[in-house]
Protein backbone atom coordinates (compact mmCIF):
# COMPACT_ATOMS: atom_id res chain seq x y z
CA UNK A 1 0.00 0.00 0.00
CA UNK A 2 3.16 2.15 0.70
CA UNK A 3 4.15 1.71 -2.80
CA UNK A 4 0.74 3.12 -4.07
CA UNK A 5 0.39 5.81 -1.80
CA UNK A 6 4.15 7.12 -3.37
CA UNK A 7 3.40 6.04 -6.72
CA UNK A 8 0.11 8.24 -6.38
CA UNK A 9 1.98 11.00 -4.89
CA UNK A 10 4.76 10.74 -7.33
CA UNK A 11 2.10 10.93 -10.40
CA UNK A 12 0.43 13.79 -9.05
CA UNK A 13 2.96 16.19 -9.27
CA UNK A 14 3.20 19.37 -12.14
CA UNK A 15 6.01 18.00 -14.28
CA UNK A 16 8.83 20.91 -14.32
CA UNK A 17 8.54 22.91 -16.87
CA UNK A 18 10.76 22.83 -20.06
CA UNK A 19 12.05 26.07 -21.72
CA UNK A 20 11.90 26.80 -24.96
CA UNK A 21 15.35 28.53 -24.97
CA UNK A 22 18.08 28.69 -22.65
CA UNK A 23 19.61 32.71 -21.65
CA UNK A 24 23.24 32.00 -20.89
CA UNK A 25 25.07 34.86 -19.09
CA UNK A 26 28.35 35.35 -20.69
CA UNK A 27 29.26 38.42 -18.70
CA UNK A 28 28.05 40.83 -16.51
CA UNK A 29 25.69 42.56 -19.21
CA UNK A 30 26.07 40.39 -21.98
CA UNK A 31 23.52 37.37 -22.91
CA UNK A 32 23.39 34.47 -25.35
CA UNK A 33 20.07 32.88 -26.14
CA UNK A 34 20.65 29.19 -26.69
CA UNK A 35 17.02 27.10 -28.54
CA UNK A 36 16.34 24.10 -27.10
CA UNK A 37 15.48 21.09 -29.09
CA UNK A 38 12.24 20.78 -31.09
CA UNK A 39 11.72 24.37 -30.98
CA UNK A 40 10.22 25.84 -34.81
CA UNK A 41 13.18 26.85 -37.43
CA UNK A 42 12.65 30.48 -36.83
CA UNK A 43 12.61 33.03 -34.35
CA UNK A 44 12.56 36.98 -33.36
CA UNK A 45 14.48 38.29 -29.98
CA UNK A 46 13.25 41.13 -28.16
CA UNK A 47 14.31 42.56 -24.45
CA UNK A 48 12.19 44.72 -22.46
CA UNK A 49 13.58 46.69 -19.79
CA UNK A 50 12.50 47.66 -16.52
CA UNK A 51 12.90 50.96 -17.19
CA UNK A 52 10.27 50.35 -20.41
CA UNK A 53 12.75 50.49 -23.26
CA UNK A 54 11.37 48.13 -26.10
CA UNK A 55 14.74 46.83 -28.23
CA UNK A 56 14.75 44.32 -31.06
CA UNK A 57 17.53 42.02 -31.13
CA UNK A 58 17.30 39.56 -34.08
CA UNK A 59 17.84 42.73 -37.14
CA UNK A 60 18.06 40.80 -40.41
CA UNK A 61 19.17 42.91 -43.83
CA UNK A 62 15.61 41.75 -44.86
CA UNK A 63 13.98 42.88 -41.62
CA UNK A 64 12.63 39.21 -41.29
CA UNK A 65 12.70 36.53 -38.62
CA UNK A 66 16.56 34.29 -38.48
CA UNK A 67 16.55 30.78 -38.46
CA UNK A 68 16.95 29.28 -35.31
CA UNK A 69 18.72 25.94 -34.45
CA UNK A 70 19.16 24.40 -31.82
CA UNK A 71 21.36 24.70 -29.49
CA UNK A 72 23.34 27.54 -31.02
CA UNK A 73 23.50 31.45 -30.18
CA UNK A 74 20.38 33.24 -31.74
CA UNK A 75 22.23 35.00 -34.60
CA UNK A 76 25.09 33.78 -34.24
CA UNK A 77 25.93 36.12 -31.48
CA UNK A 78 25.62 37.38 -28.32
CA UNK A 79 23.85 40.40 -26.88
CA UNK A 80 25.03 43.22 -24.62
CA UNK A 81 22.41 44.61 -22.73
CA UNK A 82 22.64 47.80 -20.93
CA UNK A 83 22.64 48.11 -17.26
CA UNK A 84 21.56 51.90 -17.10
CA UNK A 85 18.19 50.41 -18.39
CA UNK A 86 17.65 47.89 -15.57
CA UNK A 87 16.54 44.11 -15.13
CA UNK A 88 15.09 42.94 -18.77
CA UNK A 89 12.38 40.50 -19.85
CA UNK A 90 13.84 38.71 -22.83
CA UNK A 91 10.99 37.61 -25.47
CA UNK A 92 11.64 35.03 -27.78
CA UNK A 93 8.89 34.51 -30.55
CA UNK A 94 9.97 31.42 -32.35
CA UNK A 95 8.10 30.30 -35.67
CA UNK A 96 7.37 27.70 -38.31
CA UNK A 97 8.02 30.41 -40.99
CA UNK A 98 9.84 33.50 -41.42
CA UNK A 99 7.63 36.54 -40.00
CA UNK A 100 8.59 39.91 -41.04
CA UNK A 101 9.98 41.65 -37.98
CA UNK A 102 7.91 45.00 -38.34
CA UNK A 103 4.76 44.21 -36.89
CA UNK A 104 5.97 41.96 -34.28
CA UNK A 105 8.05 44.58 -33.42
CA UNK A 106 5.12 46.73 -33.07
CA UNK A 107 3.39 44.35 -31.59
CA UNK A 108 5.92 43.64 -28.84
CA UNK A 109 6.54 47.98 -27.82
CA UNK A 110 2.28 47.28 -27.77
CA UNK A 111 2.01 44.08 -25.27
CA UNK A 112 5.80 44.26 -24.09
CA UNK A 113 4.97 46.28 -20.91
CA UNK A 114 2.40 43.94 -20.14
CA UNK A 115 3.40 41.13 -18.13
CA UNK A 116 1.80 37.64 -18.90
CA UNK A 117 1.25 37.97 -22.53
CA UNK A 118 1.34 34.85 -24.65
CA UNK A 119 2.02 33.38 -28.57
CA UNK A 120 -2.30 34.18 -28.73
CA UNK A 121 -2.00 37.76 -28.42
CA UNK A 122 0.78 37.91 -31.09
CA UNK A 123 -0.79 38.70 -34.34
CA UNK A 124 1.04 36.80 -36.51
CA UNK A 125 0.58 33.91 -39.38
CA UNK A 126 1.39 29.64 -38.89
CA UNK A 127 2.51 28.13 -35.23
CA UNK A 128 3.82 30.39 -33.30
CA UNK A 129 5.55 30.00 -29.26
CA UNK A 130 6.76 32.53 -27.09
CA UNK A 131 9.58 32.15 -24.54
CA UNK A 132 10.34 34.32 -21.90
CA UNK A 133 13.55 34.66 -19.58
CA UNK A 134 14.87 36.93 -17.62
CA UNK A 135 18.23 39.20 -17.02
CA UNK A 136 19.81 41.22 -14.36
CA UNK A 137 22.54 43.26 -16.18
CA UNK A 138 25.31 44.72 -13.99
CA UNK A 139 28.30 47.11 -14.48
Amino acid sequence: MLGAATLAAACSRPAPATRRAELVAVGPSSIKLLPAEGQPAYCLAFTVAEKGVVRHLTMSEENESLPCPAHAPVGGTEYRIPPAEGKVRVYLVFSDRKLDARPIAAQMHELGGKPGFSAMDLRAPGSVLLETLEFTPAK
